[in-house]
């Protein structure tokens, strides 16, 4: 954590605005379970999500109070769809805390994603209708793609099939914030292709390495879910196997380490073509953040 600190030195401020705003948002529609919502807010937050808003913030030379809104609507809708990915996971705990799901069950879960939902449309309400569409229409895209993926449980995917559905599921909220920006100057578009491209290889090498993560660490419950990952993917692949059983799934397990290795070499390529679309922008602090912030984050823990 002290490193990522050091690395997003030059955008700490609008950090630490955007804190005392994120508590104040919440807190403007308390009730009984505030104090647990705040908790789950705060407890070991990578804040990702808004720490790029404010770095192409800075890049851009945007100077607009509707950049904290973006950032705050990206964390937030975020942050809903955690707790309702722990229902349709079942799981028990996120970030070493228990979850709302397992402390309250699933009926109060829903409720603390919807109000966080809630939350995210009052603040949108304040920006613009440009921007409204922006989140509507990748929030209904990445629903739509969470839906078919459980018309596929238990069948292992191609991979342009689980690269489709981890663009889906990761990259479309970052860009929402990257694409809101845009509607707050006029930037030229080679650069806005640039960015785009940038993040959309950054959010599917971040969310490969997530996956990888979650084997590395042995918290198998996408495996347990049937829901396949690159690791599993590749085995597969290898060993022609059509259906992944028990037996099968005890074979990965002993040899996983020769897939998280693909698997990492997958997040490497994602990530330098990210870094590689950076050369278009001039040096400063805020380009060297953005560097430094991907090479972290995405470096290998294998």
């Amino acid at each position: 954590m002290d490193t990522i600190k050091k690395i997003i030195n030059p955008v700490s401020y609008e950090l630490e605005s955007f804190e005392i705003e994120l508590a104040d948002r919440i807190k403007r529609y308390s009730n009984y379970l505030t104090d647990f919502l705040i908790e789950f807010l705060f407890n070991s937050p990578k804040r990702l999500r808004p720490i790029f808003v404010f770095l192409f913030s800075k890049i851009l030379d945007i100077k607009d109070k509707k950049v904290g809104d973006i950032a705050l609507i990206s964390e937030i809708i975020h942050s809903a769809s955690l707790l309702h990915d722990d229902i349709i996971d079942n799981e028990a705990s996120r970030r070493n805390n228990q979850t709302f799901y397992d402390k309250f069950g699933s009926k109060i879960a829903v409720l603390e994603g919807d109000m966080l939902l809630g939350i995210a449309l009052k603040i949108l309400s304040e920006t613009s209708l440009s921007i409204l569409e922006i989140y509507s229409d990748n929030i209904l895209k990445t629903i739509n793609g969470e839906i078919e993926q459980n018309t596929v449980i238990r069948v292992v995917p191609d991979i342009n099939t689980y690269l489709d559905k981890t663009f889906n599921k990761t990259a479309r909220i970052f860009l929402c914030g990257l694409e809101s920006l845009f509607t707050l100057k006029d930037i030229n578009n080679d650069i806005k292709d640039a960015l785009i491209a940038f993040m959309s290889n950054y959010s599917i090498a971040f969310q490969i390495k997530n996956d990888i993560d979650n084997i590395l660490y042995k918290n198998l419950s996408d495996i347990n879910n049937g829901n396949y990952t690159l690791p599993v993917i590749y085995f597969c692949l290898k060993n022609s196997v059509k259906e992944f059983n028990t037996e099968q799934i005890n074979n990965f397990l002993k040899n996983k380490d020769i897939y998280i290795k693909m698997s990492y070499d997958k997040v490497l390529e994602y990530k330098n073509n990210a870094i590689d679309k950076l050369n278009i922008l001039t040096e400063s602090e805020y380009k060297k953040a953005l560097l430094e912030l991907a090479e972290y984050t995405l470096r290998s823990n294998f």
